[in-house]
């Protein structure tokens, strides 16, 4: 028997989620007024945030540790590892470009991560890849647009910083929100007849398994009575 290191559970309180994600889009909203009052150098207080940001995933996720669910968990890893390469490189001349390079890696990191956890929905036929792709999808035009950004206005990197945090935050919010209007049984059944999912497939196969085995069975003991 496998030993459960970590308890993990088959249910999921989506409020954290959501409060996870309204975190990053007030924190995006606080940057824009600040901005707008004096002028704050990005590369100092940057770091803050992705530990911020981190430190929230990985509560997240240890409140909601679904079984093969490690989206938020590398999620928190990414936070952090950028927030470390920022702080690590602050002090080059071309600090800005640092900025630049570092939301271009938690770009990159972020579509891998919901990439892989795509993966894994549709491989399990949950319905939730469905938003998730869609997130996946709009979240990498995102990155690229604010890293273009950021390279070409490094001195408005508050601000971009600001509205990009908004987005992030808005659109990962769709998530938790869709799955629990998935979670109604009709739309349930009609995603799934769209999709032209058949529900009872995968106990199909596993009752076909079932049936190899008892007649390998019956061969076995059919063979034993002839050779008495």
């Amino acid at each position: 028997m496998k030993k459960e290191i970590i308890k993990e559970y088959n249910g999921r309180l989506l409020v954290l989620d959501i409060m996870l994600y309204c975190i990053i889009a007030v924190t995006g909203y606080i940057l824009l007024s600040l901005n707008s009052e004096t002028l704050l150098d990005p590369v100092k207080y940057v770091p803050s945030l992705f530990y911020t940001f981190g430190f929230f995933s990985l509560l997240v996720y240890f409140f909601n540790r679904g079984r093969g669910d490690y989206e938020l968990l590398i999620f928190g890893f990414i936070n952090i590892c950028v927030a470390t390469f920022i702080l690590i490189y602050s002090n080059y001349p071309n600090a800005g470009f640092i900025l630049a390079d570092a939301v271009l890696i938690y770009a990159i990191a972020n579509v891998v991560n919901k990439g892989y956890a795509c993966r894994e929905l549709i491989k399990n036929r949950d319905i939730n890849f469905f938003i998730k792709i869609s997130v996946t999808i709009l979240l990498f035009v995102l990155g690229v647009l604010v890293v273009s950004a950021v390279y070409n206005k490094i001195e408005a990197g508050t601000l971009i910083l600001g509205y990009y945090f908004i987005i992030f935050g808005l659109l990962s919010l769709l998530e938790p929100l869709i799955t629990i209007i998935f979670g109604n049984k009709k739309v349930e059944k009609y995603v799934l007849d769209f999709l032209a999912y058949d529900e009872d497939e995968p106990n199909k196969e596993v009752k076909k398994e079932e049936k190899k085995e008892v007649k390998k069975v019956t061969k076995k003991t059919t063979k034993k009575t002839t050779k008495k």
